[in-house]
C-alpha cells in the first residue's frame, strides 16, 4: 500500500531538504521521521480530545462514537454526492464514481471509490533529487527508489553499504535483522531491502 503523508510533513520535508548537506543524510532522514511521528501523535491527541469533549471515558464508548460518526458522515454523503456529480456532469468517469459510491453506501459499506478532493491527506509527491549530494552516484533504478521512498541519496548509500556489509558477514540477510540496522520507518526499510534483493545486491535464504 502506498504510504500517505499529511500536508504538514510534505511541506516540512521540502523546507528542510536543503539542510541535508549540513547535518548529514542519515541525521536528516531521522530528523524528518521524528517530525512525521510528532504529527501522528498530534492527530492522535486531537482524536482523544474529541472523545473527552464528547464525554467519552472508555474505549468501548469511543468505538460506538466512531461508528455513529461514520454513519452520520455516510448519511451526509448521500445528500452531497449529487451536487458533486453535477460539478462534473460532462465527465463520465466522475458520474461512474458516484454510482459506485452510492451502491456501496446503499449496501451498508464504506464508499470504496472516493470522489476527487483537495482536502485531507494525500500521497507525498516524489522527492526532487536535484542538487542533493550523492545523486550522481546512483543509477536510474536507485534514483527512482529514492524519489518514491523520499530518501536522500547519501542516506540510501549509507544504508545500502551497511546492509551489504552485514550480508557479506552472514552470507545472507533477512528482513528482521535488516530493520535492526536501519533505524527508520519500517516501510522505507522494507522497500530498500526489497530493492537490494531484487537487484541482486544482497541475498536471503
Amino acid at each position: 500500500m502506498e504510504r500517505r503523508y499529511p500536508k504538514e510533513v510534505q511541506d516540512l520535508y521540502e523546507t528542510i531538504r536543503r539542510f541535508a548537506r549540513i547535518v548529514g543524510p542519515v541525521e536528516h532522514d531521522k530528523f524528518t521521521e521524528s517530525h512525521e511521528l510528532e504529527f501522528e501523535l498530534q492527530r492522535e491527541s486531537k482524536r482523544l480530545q474529541e472523545y473527552r469533549i464528547a464525554g467519552i471515558t472508555n474505549f468501548c464508548s469511543a468505538k460506538t462514537y466512531d461508528h455513529l460518526k461514520k454513519t452520520r458522515k455516510e448519511e451526509h454523503l448521500k445528500c452531497t454526492m449529487p451536487s458533486e456529480v453535477l460539478q462534473h456532469i460532462q465527465d463520465s468517469s466522475a458520474c461512474q464514481q458516484w454510482l459506485h459510491r452510492q451502491a456501496d453506501i446503499d449496501s451498508g459499506v464504506s464508499p470504496s471509490i472516493p470522489m476527487a478532493s483537495n482536502s485531507g491527506r494525500q500521497s507525498a509527491p516524489p522527492l526532487n533529487l536535484t542538487g542533493l549530494p550523492g545523486t550522481e552516484k546512483l543509477n536510474e533504478k536507485a534514483k527512482e527508489l529514492c524519489q518514491m521512498v523520499r530518501l536522500v541519496p547519501e542516506a540510501y548509500l549509507e544504508y545500502k553499504s551497511a546492509l551489504l556489509n552485514e550480508c557479506n558477514k552472514q552470507g545472507d540477510l533477512r528482513l528482521a535483522p535488516a530493520r535492526a540496522f536501519i533505524k527508520i520507518n519500517v516501510n522505507k526499510t522494507r522497500k530498500i531491502y526489497d530493492f537490494l534483493i531484487r537487484e541482486g545486491y544482497i541475498t536471503k535464504n
